[in-house]
């Protein structure tokens, strides 16, 4: 009963996208917004009132690094991305997680994505 118990949670875990990571248990691997316009611009309001004073206007980077480049310093991948906001980064990137949440992290991660070059 015990095993059936684990094993199907751990089923569950997996077809509901849920990581294991630290990063929360409600992650999702895959960008449920992404090549969503309206959550494009939902995403830049974001960004704007909470990553904008390190990142600078249009996340061309300022104090902090320039987020429009294909190859960024701490992943490329929209779960990395992700993964980075919400735990932050060693030397000023504070994590996000529970300032923002879940679904909002992925709205930034979707607006950053609209601005690649």
């Amino acid at each position: 009963m015990k095993r059936t118990f684990i094993a199907g949670m751990l089923t569950a875990g997996l077809l509901l996208g849920v990581s294991g990571t630290s990063f929360g248990a409600e992650h999702q691997t895959k960008n449920p917004y992404e090549g969503k316009a309206k959550m494009v611009k939902e995403g830049q309001k974001l960004y704007d009132y909470n990553c904008k004073s390190c990142h600078g206007e249009g996340a061309k980077g300022d104090v902090c690094p320039d987020l429009t480049v294909k190859k960024k310093k701490y992943g490329n991948s929209d779960t990395e991305l992700f993964k980075t906001i919400a735990q932050g980064q060693p030397g000023g990137m504070p994590n996000w997680d529970k300032t923002l949440g879940t679904e909002k992290i992925w709205k930034i991660v979707t607006y950053l994505r609209s601005l690649e070059k």
